[in-house]
């Protein structure tokens, strides 16, 4: 299970860095990043709560994390991009873009800490 949940935080620091990339170019070119990056938003938090999922089973299987903080961060990266988009609503394609763009930087800084704490 701990391989799972390796692989796991491997693939959500890909989709990260494709989610920087991505919000990065649709604030260059003031773009809304339409259904396809919204699918992509999705498929990113169903991945984060995948890899939580797998860490809960660790912990019940009496695994601990290095440090508890890491619990902290799974729960705060789940919740980042979801965040980010209730605070967007109906506002302009050039903030709802920036928004995404700190949102996946954050997360991230987040899924960093989750390697440094795990």
């Amino acid at each position: 299970m701990e391989g799972i949940h390796r692989l796991l935080a491997y693939a959500v620091v890909a989709t990260t860095v494709v989610g920087i990339g991505w919000s990065v170019f649709l604030v260059i070119a003031r773009r809304a990043g339409g259904p396809a990056f919204e699918r992509f938003q999705a498929a990113v938090v169903s991945l984060i709560v995948v890899g939580s999922a797998s860490g809960l089973i660790l912990l019940t299987t009496g695994a601990r994390p290095a440090a508890g903080l890491h619990l902290l961060y799974s729960i705060v990266a789940i919740a980042l991009v979801p965040l980010a988009r209730s605070f967007v609503g109906h506002a302009p394609v050039r903030a709802t873009s920036g928004s995404l763009l700190a949102a996946f930087v954050v997360l991230g800084a987040v899924v960093y800490r989750l390697f440094t704490t795990g």
